[in-house]
């Protein structure tokens, strides 16, 4: 019952503070959350992340102060290893960020008025670094989606070079295949080099876009096989080779990492578990003797 009145009050608060946030709004709140830096959102937002969006417009140029120009540089880093989410921008990522620190701190208040103040630090610490935490989930997700699905995308795109089709037209050939993470990524690369910008120059930005070692390896032999004069066809071809020995490499490692793993949940869990049984087994086997005996 002590927790239920703060949770129940600070929901009362969190709705008051939206409908208040929309008495006052003019319209230009929300087309603000969509076009913010001239970006287009490739998916719309829930409709919780539009009220946290909310939440968030009026503390927005206060974090993005407290981020600072090489915290924001890195935010924007990390943004593109996650491949955009949402299309969300480096403002709308503070922003949301700061909606979440509203949440934190009303649930905060609430539950220290109630005397429990663990719970509500732990509320504030949780919806503070929510974003954080998230972004570094989706950001893991996509770099291992990307260097699962490189192997395979080498593999057409050595085919489609063989027969007669330039890099670029084999590019996009790749890139309209399958709506894939590492498509998108393609798709960027062929969109700057439309835009002016030298095939080694859209590399190196895809490189510097992705985490994933098969992306560094790609990009750094493609560079080498266009200094040396090396046929393009055959490059990919090893190049494919060797990022699939790489990723077997991985694959190695983690399930040497996995075992001790098992055996400490096994050794925890099942260990005991089973000794209990034995023990149940021998007490239900023994009753009669043990009522004699106490």
């Amino acid at each position: 019952m002590l927790l239920l009145i703060p949770t129940v009050a600070m929901c009362v608060v969190i709705v008051a503070m939206y409908g208040f946030r929309q008495l006052k709004s003019t319209g230009l709140e929300e087309a603000e959350l969509y076009f913010a830096d001239g970006d287009d959102h490739i998916e719309r937002p829930s409709r919780v992340a539009e009220v946290v969006d909310r939440l968030g417009v009026r503390f927005q140029r206060s974090l993005l102060n407290l981020y600072g120009p090489r915290r924001l540089a890195g935010l924007e880093r990390r943004l593109d290893h996650a491949g955009r989410p949402e299309g969300l921008s480096v403002r709308d990522f503070v922003r949301r960020q700061a909606g979440f620190f509203v949440i934190g701190a009303v649930s905060a208040v609430f539950f220290a008025l109630a005397g429990q103040l663990l719970l509500g630090g732990l509320c504030l610490l949780l919806f503070g670094c929510w974003m954080e935490f998230w972004l570094r989930s989706v950001g893991r997700k996509r770099q291992a989606a990307v260097a699962r699905e490189l192997p395979d995308l080498l593999d057409v795109l050595a085919v489609t070079v063989s027969a007669g089709l330039s890099l670029q037209a084999a590019l996009q050939r790749v890139a309209d295949a399958a709506p894939t993470a590492l498509a998108e990524e393609v798709q960027r690369v062929l969109e700057d080099m439309r835009l002016g910008m030298s095939r080694r120059t859209a590399f190196a930005a895809l490189r510097r876009r992705n985490t994933a070692p098969a992306i560094e390896s790609w990009v750094t032999a493609m560079q080498q096989a266009e200094e040396l004069g090396t046929p393009l066809s055959e490059a990919l071809r090893d190049i494919a080779g060797e990022v699939r020995r790489a990723r077997a490499q991985e694959v190695r490692k983690a399930a040497a990492k996995a075992a001790p793993k098992v055996s400490l949940v096994v050794t925890i869990f099942v260990v005991p578990a089973a000794l209990l049984l034995i023990l149940a087994s021998f007490v239900l086997s023994q009753i009669d003797i043990l009522k004699g005996v106490l």
